[in-house]
């Protein structure tokens, strides 16, 4: 295995490359370049919604490895919400997301981890309805619901 240096700021950089992130089922990738710097875009077959960020770049994280700046998208078929996700991290968001979503709407998600993983949620934005809308989040004892 070959390990490119590069010089940064007095700072070494272990590689130059984020690698190819894949592809989500139902995703097209558009970029062939993974190097600091480049970005790719992601968008989904028809009949299928983004969730996500569309456009990743390959950034230099504070412990100088090339990574991307945001997780892979997923793509889902338009007009559900839910189902089941796995992964290190990522983007659960309601359909149509920045757009109002439909009445009498349900979204059902489940995290999986391994024995001993912890799963943090972290809301960048987020609203509700006070008196029509809930979140209820289980596997913590006891569930906790907003």
């Amino acid at each position: 295995m070959d390990i490119l240096i590069l010089q940064t700021s007095g700072q070494e950089l272990q590689s130059s490359s984020c690698g190819n992130p894949g592809v989500p089922a139902k995703g097209i990738l558009n970029g062939t370049s993974f190097n600091v710097g480049d970005r790719i875009r992601y968008h989904c077959v028809a009949g299928y919604t983004l969730d996500g960020h569309a456009q990743l770049t390959c950034v230099t994280s504070t412990s100088n490895v090339a990574v991307w700046d945001f997780p892979i998208p997923i793509c889902r078929a338009e007009d559900t919400c839910g189902g089941t996700f796995r992964g290190s991290s990522g983007t659960i968001s309601s359909p149509d997301f920045q757009k109002d979503y439909q009445s009498s709407g349900e979204c059902t998600w489940t995290i999986l981890a391994d024995p001993g993983d912890t799963i943090s949620l972290v809301f960048t934005e987020f609203q509700m309805d006070s008196k029509l809308d809930s979140l209820e989040v289980e596997g913590s004892d006891p569930p906790m619901i907003w």
